[in-house]
Protein backbone atom coordinates (compact mmCIF):
# COMPACT_ATOMS: atom_id res chain seq x y z
CA UNK A 1 0.00 0.00 0.00
CA UNK A 2 2.98 2.46 0.69
CA UNK A 3 4.15 1.76 -2.77
CA UNK A 4 0.55 2.66 -4.55
CA UNK A 5 0.56 5.86 -2.61
CA UNK A 6 3.76 6.82 -3.30
CA UNK A 7 3.40 6.20 -6.92
CA UNK A 8 0.17 8.19 -6.78
CA UNK A 9 2.19 10.95 -5.22
CA UNK A 10 4.80 10.77 -8.05
CA UNK A 11 2.39 11.44 -10.69
CA UNK A 12 1.33 15.23 -8.56
CA UNK A 13 4.15 17.02 -10.58
CA UNK A 14 3.24 15.37 -13.91
CA UNK A 15 -0.30 16.42 -13.40
CA UNK A 16 0.74 20.42 -12.64
CA UNK A 17 3.27 19.94 -15.76
CA UNK A 18 -0.38 18.76 -17.55
CA UNK A 19 -2.13 21.95 -15.99
CA UNK A 20 0.49 23.97 -17.58
CA UNK A 21 0.02 23.11 -21.38
CA UNK A 22 -3.88 23.96 -20.55
CA UNK A 23 -5.71 21.14 -19.02
CA UNK A 24 -6.56 21.00 -15.66
CA UNK A 25 -5.03 18.43 -13.57
CA UNK A 26 -4.93 18.26 -9.78
CA UNK A 27 -5.60 15.23 -6.96
CA UNK A 28 -8.23 14.21 -4.51
CA UNK A 29 -8.24 12.37 -1.36
CA UNK A 30 -11.05 11.35 0.96
CA UNK A 31 -13.27 8.44 2.55
CA UNK A 32 -14.86 4.96 1.65
CA UNK A 33 -17.59 2.91 2.92
CA UNK A 34 -18.49 -0.21 0.71
CA UNK A 35 -20.20 -3.09 1.10
CA UNK A 36 -20.40 -6.17 -1.14
CA UNK A 37 -24.31 -6.76 -1.87
CA UNK A 38 -25.06 -10.53 -0.21
CA UNK A 39 -22.49 -10.93 2.17
CA UNK A 40 -24.46 -9.83 5.37
CA UNK A 41 -24.72 -13.42 6.92
CA UNK A 42 -27.31 -11.48 9.62
CA UNK A 43 -30.15 -9.46 8.02
CA UNK A 44 -28.99 -9.30 4.62
CA UNK A 45 -28.79 -5.36 4.83
CA UNK A 46 -26.60 -2.65 3.09
CA UNK A 47 -24.51 -1.85 6.17
CA UNK A 48 -21.61 0.07 4.13
CA UNK A 49 -19.29 -0.53 7.28
CA UNK A 50 -16.35 -1.32 5.90
CA UNK A 51 -14.70 1.89 5.73
CA UNK A 52 -10.80 3.07 3.50
CA UNK A 53 -9.95 5.22 1.89
CA UNK A 54 -9.13 6.62 -1.79
CA UNK A 55 -6.82 8.69 -3.32
CA UNK A 56 -6.36 9.65 -6.69
CA UNK A 57 -4.37 11.82 -10.01
CA UNK A 58 -7.20 13.81 -12.27
CA UNK A 59 -6.87 15.62 -15.69
CA UNK A 60 -9.57 17.35 -17.46
CA UNK A 61 -10.63 19.85 -20.15
CA UNK A 62 -13.79 21.37 -21.28
CA UNK A 63 -15.93 20.08 -24.02
CA UNK A 64 -18.25 22.75 -23.74
CA UNK A 65 -18.44 25.66 -21.49
CA UNK A 66 -20.30 23.60 -18.32
CA UNK A 67 -18.95 20.75 -19.01
CA UNK A 68 -16.12 18.67 -18.25
CA UNK A 69 -14.64 15.68 -19.17
CA UNK A 70 -12.12 14.21 -16.50
CA UNK A 71 -10.11 10.88 -16.12
CA UNK A 72 -8.21 9.53 -13.09
CA UNK A 73 -6.01 7.52 -11.88
CA UNK A 74 -7.27 6.46 -8.34
CA UNK A 75 -6.49 3.77 -5.42
CA UNK A 76 -9.83 2.61 -3.82
CA UNK A 77 -10.43 0.55 -0.97
CA UNK A 78 -13.62 -1.55 -1.24
CA UNK A 79 -14.76 -4.39 0.49
CA UNK A 80 -16.95 -5.69 3.74
CA UNK A 81 -17.32 -6.24 7.11
CA UNK A 82 -19.50 -7.47 10.04
CA UNK A 83 -18.84 -6.42 13.54
CA UNK A 84 -18.81 -8.72 16.36
CA UNK A 85 -22.03 -8.56 18.07
CA UNK A 86 -23.40 -11.12 21.11
CA UNK A 87 -26.66 -12.91 20.48
CA UNK A 88 -28.63 -13.30 23.49
CA UNK A 89 -28.90 -17.28 22.51
CA UNK A 90 -27.02 -19.78 21.20
CA UNK A 91 -26.37 -20.22 17.93
CA UNK A 92 -24.04 -22.65 17.44
CA UNK A 93 -21.12 -20.51 16.04
CA UNK A 94 -17.72 -20.67 17.95
CA UNK A 95 -16.63 -18.31 20.84
CA UNK A 96 -19.76 -18.95 22.64
CA UNK A 97 -19.59 -18.68 26.59
CA UNK A 98 -22.19 -19.60 29.39
CA UNK A 99 -24.11 -16.81 31.02
CA UNK A 100 -26.37 -17.80 33.87
CA UNK A 101 -29.31 -19.98 32.16
CA UNK A 102 -28.77 -18.82 28.63
CA UNK A 103 -25.54 -19.34 26.45
CA UNK A 104 -24.50 -16.88 24.30
CA UNK A 105 -22.32 -16.37 21.32
CA UNK A 106 -20.74 -14.26 18.96
CA UNK A 107 -21.98 -13.92 15.60
CA UNK A 108 -20.11 -15.10 12.50
CA UNK A 109 -18.28 -11.43 11.92
CA UNK A 110 -15.73 -11.14 9.13
CA UNK A 111 -13.54 -8.82 7.58
CA UNK A 112 -13.02 -8.69 3.85
CA UNK A 113 -10.60 -5.84 2.62
CA UNK A 114 -10.45 -5.36 -1.34
CA UNK A 115 -8.05 -2.33 -2.87
CA UNK A 116 -8.23 -1.52 -6.69
CA UNK A 117 -5.98 0.35 -9.10
CA UNK A 118 -8.62 2.52 -10.97
CA UNK A 119 -8.93 4.21 -14.19
CA UNK A 120 -11.75 6.47 -14.20
CA UNK A 121 -13.37 8.59 -17.33
CA UNK A 122 -16.58 11.05 -16.46
CA UNK A 123 -18.31 13.95 -17.00
CA UNK A 124 -18.90 16.26 -14.72
CA UNK A 125 -21.43 19.34 -15.30
CA UNK A 126 -21.93 22.42 -13.43
CA UNK A 127 -25.43 23.61 -12.73
CA UNK A 128 -26.85 27.01 -12.21
CA UNK A 129 -29.30 28.21 -10.44
CA UNK A 130 -31.02 30.61 -7.34
CA UNK A 131 -30.70 30.92 -3.65
CA UNK A 132 -32.02 33.80 -1.78
CA UNK A 133 -32.42 35.32 -4.79
CA UNK A 134 -28.20 35.03 -5.80
CA UNK A 135 -27.15 33.09 -8.58
CA UNK A 136 -24.25 30.60 -7.79
CA UNK A 137 -22.36 28.12 -10.11
CA UNK A 138 -20.46 26.56 -7.22
CA UNK A 139 -22.87 23.09 -7.57
CA UNK A 140 -22.27 19.86 -9.96
CA UNK A 141 -23.57 16.71 -10.55
CA UNK A 142 -21.30 13.99 -12.15
CA UNK A 143 -21.43 10.45 -13.46
CA UNK A 144 -18.73 8.08 -15.47
CA UNK A 145 -17.59 4.50 -14.86
CA UNK A 146 -14.51 3.39 -13.48
CA UNK A 147 -12.20 -0.53 -14.62
CA UNK A 148 -10.17 -1.50 -11.61
CA UNK A 149 -7.41 -4.14 -11.34
CA UNK A 150 -7.26 -5.85 -8.12
CA UNK A 151 -3.73 -5.59 -6.59
CA UNK A 152 -4.73 -7.42 -2.66
CA UNK A 153 -7.53 -8.91 -0.92
CA UNK A 154 -8.09 -10.33 1.96
CA UNK A 155 -10.74 -12.50 3.95
CA UNK A 156 -10.63 -13.10 7.54
CA UNK A 157 -13.78 -14.89 9.43
CA UNK A 158 -13.86 -14.57 13.34
CA UNK A 159 -10.26 -13.52 12.85
CA UNK A 160 -8.96 -16.16 11.32
CA UNK A 161 -7.62 -16.27 7.55
CA UNK A 162 -9.38 -18.02 4.42
CA UNK A 163 -9.04 -17.82 1.14
CA UNK A 164 -11.53 -16.28 -1.13
CA UNK A 165 -12.25 -16.67 -5.12
CA UNK A 166 -12.58 -13.36 -6.41
CA UNK A 167 -12.60 -11.61 -9.71
CA UNK A 168 -9.50 -9.25 -10.64
CA UNK A 169 -11.63 -6.93 -12.33
CA UNK A 170 -13.98 -4.45 -10.67
CA UNK A 171 -16.71 -2.20 -13.52
CA UNK A 172 -18.05 0.25 -11.85
CA UNK A 173 -20.45 3.06 -12.80
CA UNK A 174 -21.22 5.94 -10.38
CA UNK A 175 -23.36 9.31 -9.68
CA UNK A 176 -22.05 12.15 -7.73
CA UNK A 177 -22.42 15.42 -6.51
CA UNK A 178 -19.75 18.34 -5.75
CA UNK A 179 -19.29 21.88 -4.15
CA UNK A 180 -16.21 24.19 -5.38
CA UNK A 181 -15.34 25.79 -2.27
CA UNK A 182 -12.64 28.21 -4.06
CA UNK A 183 -11.70 28.33 -8.00
CA UNK A 184 -9.08 25.41 -6.84
CA UNK A 185 -10.80 23.38 -3.99
CA UNK A 186 -13.73 21.59 -3.86
CA UNK A 187 -15.33 18.43 -2.21
CA UNK A 188 -17.61 15.68 -3.53
CA UNK A 189 -19.71 12.69 -2.68
CA UNK A 190 -20.11 9.54 -4.89
CA UNK A 191 -22.34 6.54 -4.88
CA UNK A 192 -21.16 3.32 -6.94
CA UNK A 193 -22.34 0.32 -8.16
CA UNK A 194 -20.37 -2.49 -10.15
CA UNK A 195 -21.81 -4.19 -12.64
CA UNK A 196 -19.91 -7.38 -12.65
CA UNK A 197 -19.47 -9.28 -9.31
CA UNK A 198 -16.50 -9.26 -7.40
CA UNK A 199 -16.87 -13.02 -5.83
CA UNK A 200 -17.09 -15.65 -8.35
CA UNK A 201 -20.39 -17.59 -8.74
CA UNK A 202 -18.03 -20.96 -8.70
CA UNK A 203 -16.62 -20.90 -5.69
CA UNK A 204 -14.29 -23.53 -4.91
CA UNK A 205 -12.66 -22.77 -1.66
CA UNK A 206 -15.65 -24.19 0.33
CA UNK A 207 -16.44 -20.71 2.41
CA UNK A 208 -18.82 -19.08 0.10
CA UNK A 209 -21.58 -17.18 1.62
CA UNK A 210 -24.60 -19.28 2.05
CA UNK A 211 -27.21 -16.39 1.17
CA UNK A 212 -24.69 -14.69 -1.58
CA UNK A 213 -26.69 -15.39 -4.61
CA UNK A 214 -29.91 -14.52 -2.83
CA UNK A 215 -32.06 -11.93 -1.94
CA UNK A 216 -30.42 -8.60 -3.62
CA UNK A 217 -30.48 -8.32 -7.47
CA UNK A 218 -26.83 -7.54 -7.46
CA UNK A 219 -25.31 -10.14 -4.91
CA UNK A 220 -21.72 -10.28 -4.85
CA UNK A 221 -20.86 -6.76 -6.20
CA UNK A 222 -19.20 -3.68 -5.10
CA UNK A 223 -21.10 -0.91 -3.78
CA UNK A 224 -19.66 2.02 -2.14
CA UNK A 225 -19.51 6.02 -1.12
CA UNK A 226 -16.97 8.37 -1.44
CA UNK A 227 -16.32 11.65 0.10
CA UNK A 228 -13.37 13.63 -0.68
CA UNK A 229 -11.61 16.48 -0.86
CA UNK A 230 -9.86 18.16 -4.30
CA UNK A 231 -7.46 20.28 -5.46
CA UNK A 232 -7.13 21.47 -9.25
CA UNK A 233 -4.46 23.29 -10.84
CA UNK A 234 -4.76 25.77 -13.64
CA UNK A 235 -7.42 27.91 -14.66
CA UNK A 236 -10.99 27.42 -13.73
CA UNK A 237 -13.04 26.19 -10.59
CA UNK A 238 -12.41 22.96 -9.03
CA UNK A 239 -15.15 21.27 -10.79
CA UNK A 240 -15.76 23.33 -13.94
CA UNK A 241 -15.19 26.61 -15.43
CA UNK A 242 -16.62 28.56 -12.44
CA UNK A 243 -18.26 31.70 -14.54
CA UNK A 244 -19.88 33.16 -11.29
CA UNK A 245 -18.51 36.73 -11.29
CA UNK A 246 -19.93 38.21 -14.60
CA UNK A 247 -17.71 40.70 -15.57
CA UNK A 248 -19.59 44.04 -16.68
CA UNK A 249 -18.35 46.34 -19.61
CA UNK A 250 -17.19 49.41 -18.75
CA UNK A 251 -18.92 51.95 -21.87
CA UNK A 252 -15.76 54.35 -23.44
CA UNK A 253 -15.60 57.95 -21.69
CA UNK A 254 -17.98 59.86 -24.47
CA UNK A 255 -16.60 62.84 -25.53
CA UNK A 256 -18.91 65.35 -26.48
CA UNK A 257 -18.79 67.32 -29.61
CA UNK A 258 -20.23 70.24 -30.34
CA UNK A 259 -21.51 71.49 -34.22
CA UNK A 260 -19.81 74.91 -34.50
Amino acid sequence: MKRIALALLLIFPTLKYIAAQGFQAGFYLGATASDVAGTNNINNSANFSKLGFTLAGTVCTNITPKTKLQMEIRFYQRGAQIRPTIDSVSTGNSGTQTNGNYNVGYNDYFTMTLNYVDIVVGIKHQIHFNIRNASTDRYGIEAGVSIGTLIYSSYEVNSVSYPLDVNGVDISPYVGLYYNITPHFYIEGRYSNSVNSVLKHDNTNGNSFYNLYYGTWDSGHNRGFSMTVGFVFGNGSAGDQANSSSSHDTPPPSSDSQDN
